[in-house]
């Protein structure tokens, strides 16, 4: 199960995201007053409400004796306000139409609310112990923290910054539940560092130069989601903060901004030094050689390793619901099927439109449960006119000729049609920019000269797949089909080979047989077809007869088309089939309607929107089954119809049912709808329980309005 945090705390400091741009828009801040900024604006001290508390009154001293170690903190300083209204708050003024004293007063609700649940969050385990049996003793964390002040191997600069911020070691005793489990206290130092890289990445672009129009990747084109995108729990074992005051290669997997030099990064660093010191968050006399002995560092790290606490608090609170839904062999999730399977069957028969409606929104975690039959999905590959046969076929239909003719001159037309991998707007000379490799094995070889180089694109994704998340119904193995090269001056050039739709007919069979096996994938033209001929009557008693406008059909041979299935990647040779067609459209297509669109366009069996020939040609299509494509035309070009979906039964049950055997098999239905259950589930539950535990804390906590008062005052 993928650990999704369900709140973001919204008292993070993340004064590294404020401090490093300075305070740029915020004239009111007096940055000269630094004894203003520490003034203590709020305090919360959750004790009392314990007492009063049935089922916590056993952990107040425990709690009461952090607190008076100063191992939990209870003041909350002026600095904090401002350093989130910097990151949070400016947006609400200039963009949301909030006053200022709206704003801070938001903000200050905030603040306390973070400080309530992190205090509360260290009483949970003070009483619920680490293992749900053994309770942890506020004794056992300051003897805790006491020893990793003074732990071996710590510089005096270290154990003097430990010894002035108690509340590090306390934090990470809970998160490590003393110094046994360090996954969340990884984490959160990880975030931390990624955060003040990230920050000072920004900075440093402001440093380098560079040219306009420097770059020259073609134009934009439409990525498959989660390109890029890093999976949450994925942590580096070697990551630092670069500095330029430190080598780049003793800072890990960080990847320096491109075009920067050790000489950009310092005057990003310098600049935020700057700003620290305006802040009063490092004196003169600090030696700031290192990021992670600075006193602001432990400022950051206090705050980043409470919110992380919170967050494993929420976490326990999540997998207490969850726990609930698992329950009985998922027995609730069972019944949560029928009653929605109902629902729908008697709102589908009632009214056929509700379920075309359905079809829209259909998402993996919005299920339509209840079908009807001759719909489906599809997805759509458009190989269009060009420009000059886009005004060939205006010219033609403005000379006043009968429909047939006009056909005919379409058909004409549509045999020179010739279109090309799309994808060379994804190369650039700028790495961040660039979504190419080059490979020597691992693609498919159609075998057309690609020079000296075959590229694949998505790297990460692709490649790196234990730190970036899977691309979904993308196979990744279909090279760009042309050459690409680069000149002297690193300039990308191409040579994209031209397809007709013969040409891409083949190239389709290809990859799928490549795929899938030899002659999985086949089909002919269409016997209503008149390929040569253009002198074929269209029309008969003034009827357009669109079946004579199918071009070719064929397909795959699947021996899954399971539909609880569709989703389930592994050894499933219709997801893989999907996902092969899939990269086709990405590379070739110039319908982006249908990129990214959660199983195609859905299919009616009725009048739809569709141009008449796309609507007959993918209704026939449907018919067939999944796993079939239909080529006919259009006035925007050829359409290539792959049928990835369909619902084939007289009227019943899409699925199935809920089969508590496939929870764990990550894209099958049973599993979606399980996740989607349980995240709604443990949504609720936590908000409840967090609301809660703030509506009864509240009193905790004692606001001194006088001294942020000139703030609330920013509107007079």
């Amino acid at each position: 199960m993928n650990k999704k945090h369900t709140m973001k705390k919204a008292a993070a400091l993340a004064l590294s995201l404020a401090l490093v741009g300075g305070a740029t828009g915020c004239n009111f801040l007096v940055t000269d007053s630094v004894l203003d900024l520490k003034q203590v604006v709020a305090t919360v001290d959750i004790t009392d409400n314990l007492a009063a508390s049935e089922d916590y009154q056993n952990v107040k001293a425990g709690v009461e004796k952090l607190i008076a170690n100063k191992g939990l903190s209870t003041d909350i300083p002026k600095r904090d306000l401002v350093a989130y209204f910097i990151n949070v708050g400016y947006t609400y003024v200039n963009s949301y139409g909030y006053t200022y004293e709206q704003t801070f007063n938001t903000l200050m609700d905030g603040l306390v609310n973070n400080k309530i649940l992190t205090q509360f969050a260290v009483a949970y385990y003070l009483k619920n112990g680490f293992t749900g049996d053994v309770a942890a003793s506020a004794d056992e964390c300051l003897t805790f923290v006491s020893n990793g002040q003074t732990a071996e191997g710590l510089s005096d600069e270290e154990k003097a910054l430990l010894k002035a911020h108690p509340e590090v070691l306390t934090m990470k005793y809970f998160l490590t539940e003393n110094g046994t489990a360090f996954e969340e206290y990884n984490e959160a130092v990880y975030g931390l560092k990624k955060s003040l890289n990230n920050s000072l990445d920004s900075a440093e672009k402001t440093y380098i130069t560079t040219e306009e129009g420097e770059h020259t990747h073609e134009e934009s084109r439409t990525l498959p989601t989660d390109v890029d995108t890093a999976i949450e729990e994925y942590i580096p074992a070697d990551y630092e903060i670069y500095t330029g005051r430190n080598a780049l290669d003793s800072c890990g997997e960080y990847e320096k901004v491109e075009g920067g030099t050790a000489t950009t990064r310092k005057k990003a660093y310098n600049s935020f030094l700057s700003n620290l010191q305006g802040y009063g968050l490092i004196s003169e006399t600090e030696d700031t050689a290192v990021i992670t002995e600075l006193n602001y560092y432990y400022i950051e790290l206090s705050s980043t390793l409470a919110g992380a606490l919170v967050d494993k608090y929420l976490d326990a609170l999540q997998e207490e619901a969850i726990k609930a839904l698992e329950a009985d062999n998922y027995a609730y999730v069972a019944n949560k099927y029928t009653e929605i399977k109902d629902a729908q069957e008697y709102a589908y028969t009632q009214d056929s439109s509700a379920f075309e409606t359905a079809l829209d929104g259909l998402s993996d975690d919005s299920f339509v449960l209840y079908g009807q039959k001759d719909f489906g999905f599809i997805y759509n590959i458009l190989l269009p006119f060009s420009a000059s046969q886009e005004q060939q076929y205006a010219a033609a239909k403005n000379k006043g000729l009968t429909q047939d003719e006009i056909f005919n001159a379409r058909k004409a037309i549509l045999k020179n049609v010739q279109a090309k991998d799309l994808r060379s707007a994804w190369f650039c000379e700028e790495e961040d920019s660039n979504y190419s490799y080059a490979v020597t094995e691992g693609y498919y070889d159609n075998g057309k000269d690609k020079g000296d180089s075959t590229y694949l694109f998505f790297e990460n994704n692709m490649v790196k797949t234990d730190e970036y998340e899977k691309l979904g119904q993308y196979l990744g193995k279909y090279p760009y089909n042309g050459k690409a090269t680069q000149n002297a001056d690193g300039e990308w050039e191409f040579t994209p080979n031209k397809v007709s739709v013969d040409g891409f007919i083949a190239e389709m069979e290809g990859y799928l047989n490549n795929t899938l096996g030899a002659g999985k994938a086949s089909g002919s033209l269409y016997s209503a077809y008149d390929k040569d001929n253009a002198s074929t009557v269209y029309t008969q008693d003034g009827v357009v007869d669109y079946d004579k406008f199918i071009y070719y059909t064929g397909k795959v041979t699947l021996e899954n088309t399971d539909r609880s299935q569709y989703f389930y990647a592994e050894n499933n040779d219709s997801y893989q089939a999907l996902s092969a067609v899939n990269e086709l459209m990405f590379a070739y297509s110039t319908d982006t309607g249908c990129l990214n669109k959660y199983m195609g366009y859905a299919v009616s069996p009725y009048k739809t929107s569709f141009v008449s020939e796309f609507e007959y040609a993918a209704q026939y299509a449907v018919k067939q089954g999944v796993g079939s494509y239909v080529v006919a035309p259009s006035d925007y070009g050829w359409h290539i119809i792959y049928v990835a979906f369909v619902y084939d039964a007289d009227d019943g049950e899409v699925y199935g049912g809920f089969n508590a055997q496939d929870v764990e098999k990550e894209g099958t239905f049973s599993n979606l709808f399980y996740e989607s259950l349980k995240s709604t589930s443990a949504t609720n539950y936590t908000t409840d329980v967090q609301n809660a535990v703030l509506n009864e804390y509240k009193t905790s906590a004692t606001r001194y309005v006088s001294r942020y008062q000139d703030l609330l005052d920013l509107d007079k």
